[in-house]
This record gives C-alpha cells, structure tokens and sequence, in this order.
C-alpha cells in the first residue's frame, strides 16, 4: 500500500512538472507570404541625418481580429516576436501567417534609405535561411526569428488579435515604435479609450489613418507595454447627440410635469372654492 502511494505522488509530480516546462517547437512555413499584402514605409530617423532605424509598424485591420506587422530591422541576426495574447500563454496552432522576407545580408548592403527604397519595391521574397520557433510557457508566448548571419531589410508577417478595440503589446526591441489604427478610428478621448503609455506624436498618414509613435530611448524602464483603446471618430459626435436627447428628454418630462403640477393646483383651487362657496350658501339657509 506505502509502494502504491509512492508511485502516484511520483506520477502526479511528473504530470505538475510537465506542465511547468516550457515548450520549444519550430514553425514550418508552407510557402513565402504575398508582399502586396503589406505596406513597406521607409520610416527614417529624423534626429539622425535621416538614416533608417530599426522601426516596428503595427497595422490594426478594419475587421479587428488581424494585426499586419512590419518590422525595419539593421545589422540583426535574431528577432522576438510577442503576439498580442503573449501574456495568456497557451498554443496556437498558426501563431504566424503571411511570412515575408525582403532582406539582404548585413555586410553586403548599406543601411541606407536608397537600399530600403530598393527593397521596398522588390517583387521577389529573399532567399535567405532562417529558423522560426515558438516557446509557450504557462504565462508567456514567444516566437524567435533566427538568421545564420545579420541582416538588414523588412520583415512583415500577420499575427491574430482579440477582434475588441483594445490592442495591447509588449513593447519590441525597437527604437521607434508605430501603431498605425484602422481607417475611421482614433484614440485620445479619455472617455472612450486612450493609449498608455502617452504616444511621442499622433498624426495621420496618407490615406487618414492615425498613427501613433512611440520612441524606446524616451520611455521609462518600467514602460514594458503598451496598450492602445481605440473607437469611430464618430463615436463622440453620437455619444455627445444622445446626451442632447436624453437632457431633452428630460427636460420635457419636466416640463410636462410642472405643467399637469399647476393644471392639478388649479383644480384643487376651483374645488376648495366651490367647498367655500358651498358653505356659505348652507349658513345662510340657516
């Protein structure tokens, strides 16, 4: 009976250390992602003679469940990639779709704006040996990217999002960090949802879309995420049109209250008038 229990504290002791362990499996992709999926802007350092630095972009898609993410990578070998529900730890059976390489090895090029213009336009994914792999842990999701030598170029691949207009992140190894909301959407009103931590600078692009930016070196060593809640431009205009109607509504009801108040006064009046009147006429008949 002892050598039984023995048996099964060491069993259940396995099974707990099992789910402890972290779990490492590589990512076997199919076939190369479809470049036209994915807008490859050449973000330039502006404090600095506007040379390329190393940028990630999220682009949140209209229908919210999708996010498209380009990262502008210089002299790098190896990259972490945090999905949105990173935090939740947990598998995914397809944590990364639409894989597209525009690289070219770090010291056969020259991180210039001239090369990632180049790139940019280039029609064909680059032939270039990488190794993908995921780690789960229970509270945390990781996928590395891993190169045999540096690189220099854009990386774009689309990761899945809760289809909420929250979009929360850990913040990647980059110097300057873009989200850029979905046409029609923006963040800032306090009421509705705001960005924390508080954006460097908030502008549109070209086709009206507001972006946000965040830069590495100006945020707190405590500033590990970031977090974006965004809604319809138009969400204020509608939410500020139902309080006009619902103030109108009540100052009706008000007023029509005070109305049938006085309209009620004044029967009571004629009535106590007619009680008095009744009573003078009885004393007199007396």
């Amino acid at each position: 009976m002892r050598t039984k229990c023995i048996f099964t504290l060491l069993a259940l002791l396995v099974v707990f250390m099992s789910g402890c362990i972290d779990q490492e499996k590589e990512i076997i992709l199919d076939e190369p992602g479809n470049i036209s999926n994915y807008q490859f802007e050449v973000f330039l350092d502006e404090w600095d003679n506007e040379i390329p630095a190393n940028t990630t972009t999220y682009y949140i898609l209209e229908d919210k469940t999708e996010v498209q993410i380009v990262h502008i990578v210089i002299n790098s070998s190896k990259l972490e990639i945090f999905p949105p529900d990173s935090l939740g730890g947990g598998s995914n059976e397809d944590p990364i779709r639409n894989f597209v390489l525009l690289v070219e090895p770090a010291n056969e090029t020259v991180a210039s704006s001239r090369t990632f213009m180049r790139l940019s336009n280039s029609s064909n994914v680059s032939d270039i040996n990488y190794t993908l792999t995921q780690e789960i842990t229970p509270n945390m999701k990781l996928i590395n990217l891993e190169f045999e030598e540096p690189v220099t170029g854009f990386i774009a691949y689309t990761l899945d999002m809760p289809g909420t207009q929250s979009f929360a992140f850990i913040k990647p190894d980059s110097e300057f960090i873009r989200v850029v909301l979905p046409e029609g959407y923006a963040t800032g009103n306090r009421v509705f949802g705001i960005a924390r931590p508080e954006p460097y600078d908030i502008n549109f692009d070209e086709e009206g879309r507001q972006t946000l930016l965040w830069i590495s070196s100006k945020m707190g060593e405590r500033e590990e995420a970031i977090q974006v809640k965004y809604y319809a431009e138009s969400a204020p205009m509608y939410f500020f049109a139902a309080i006009v109607a619902l103030l109108f509504g009540v100052a009706m009801v008000l007023s029509r209250y005070s109305r049938s108040k006085k309209e009620l006064e004044s029967v009571r009046e004629i009535f106590e008038l007619e009680k008095e009147y009744e009573k003078k006429v009885n004393r007199k008949k007396k």
